[in-house]
């Protein structure tokens, strides 16, 4: 749930929920170096592409950025939060008025990842 309310999260392969900056842009990860203590990229390690368990209604991509491979939903980087120290947790929704909780009904920002990402 975020606060209060009864919603699906996105998650990473142990449970922590997924978060993307307001301040990103569809082809730039904002938070990097210090931020990124506080605020883990997701990252794509493996060979292939990114799944899910579940079906989702967006895509999942790849974006090569300051960070890494950098997993990114619909054309959102994606985070997790230190602050989430359990599965489902979410401690970070609406920090600084930037950080939200990634739903599967994400909007798509500025129509997906491009200049470098590798779609799949």
């Amino acid at each position: 749930s975020v606060k209060g309310k009864s919603e699906t999260l996105l998650t990473d392969a142990t449970g922590k929920t997924l978060y993307y900056f307001t301040g990103d842009s569809a082809t730039q990860a904002a938070c990097s170096s210090s931020c990124a203590q506080m605020w883990p990229p997701l990252l794509f390690t493996s060979s292939g592409v990114p799944s899910s368990a579940t079906s989702l209604a967006g895509k999942l991509s790849v974006q090569m950025d300051a960070n890494g491979s950098q997993v990114e939903y619909n054309g959102h980087p994606l985070y997790t939060f230190s602050g989430d120290t359990a599965r489902g947790q979410t401690n970070g929704e609406g920090l600084f008025g930037m950080w939200f909780v990634a739903t599967p009904n994400l909007a798509v920002q500025g129509g997906g990842s491009t200049s470098g990402g590798y779609g799949y």
